[in-house]
């Protein structure tokens, strides 16, 4: 019996609707912002890098990057990373901004930089040694992004619904490889 009267309610539902007149179905206009604007953070990052455009088989170099706040608001979260070329055999981050948390694994480095205010810079040095067999070019990736956290703060982040993949803003370097 409970299932006939559900049914006839979702029918009595669905037959109101179909009888009601055309203007009380119109929507009223939305007026939203381009899906582009809507994705970028409130504190979008520039990030440079400088690097030796040549180096030698088996020596060391530095990466030295400069990620400045372009942005009209204070960064939330931001992270800076890299990937760095194959010939290399050791990493080292040498000099990093006062409060943030760096990282290396392998071949890859990672921080999560402090609070960044608009129009100011943070600098972070990162030192490679080659492999005494290297050749080519030694091809490097680095980039950055700006997290922005909801309202209610870290609680309320979902730090495994971020897909930050997308928004990161790589810088690709290549040194050549001396012999």
């Amino acid at each position: 019996m409970r299932r006939h009267l559900t049914a006839f309610a979702a029918f009595a539902l669905a037959g109101g609707m179909l009888l009601t007149p055309g203007t009380a179905n119109a929507e009223a206009p939305r007026i939203t912002a381009p899906q582009e604007a809507a994705n970028q953070p409130l504190a979008p990052l520039k990030t440079t890098v400088f690097y030796p455009r040549r180096a030698w088989a088996g020596d060391s170099y530095v990466y030295t990057l400069k990620i400045k706040n372009v942005g009209r608001w204070y960064t939330d979260i931001a992270y800076v990373g890299g990937d760095l070329p194959s010939q290399v055999s050791r990493v080292r981050i040498t000099d990093k901004p006062s409060g943030s948390y760096c990282e290396v694994s392998g071949r890859e480095v990672g921080c999560l930089l402090d609070t960044l205010n608009p129009g100011r810079t943070a600098t972070l040095t990162v030192r490679v040694w080659l492999k005494n067999g290297a050749r080519g070019t030694a091809t490097a990736n680095f980039g950055s992004v700006s997290i922005d956290v909801p309202a209610g703060g870290l609680e309320t982040l979902d730090i495994h619904g971020i897909d930050i993949g997308t928004d990161v803003k790589y810088v690709r370097v290549k040194t050549r490889v001396l012999r």
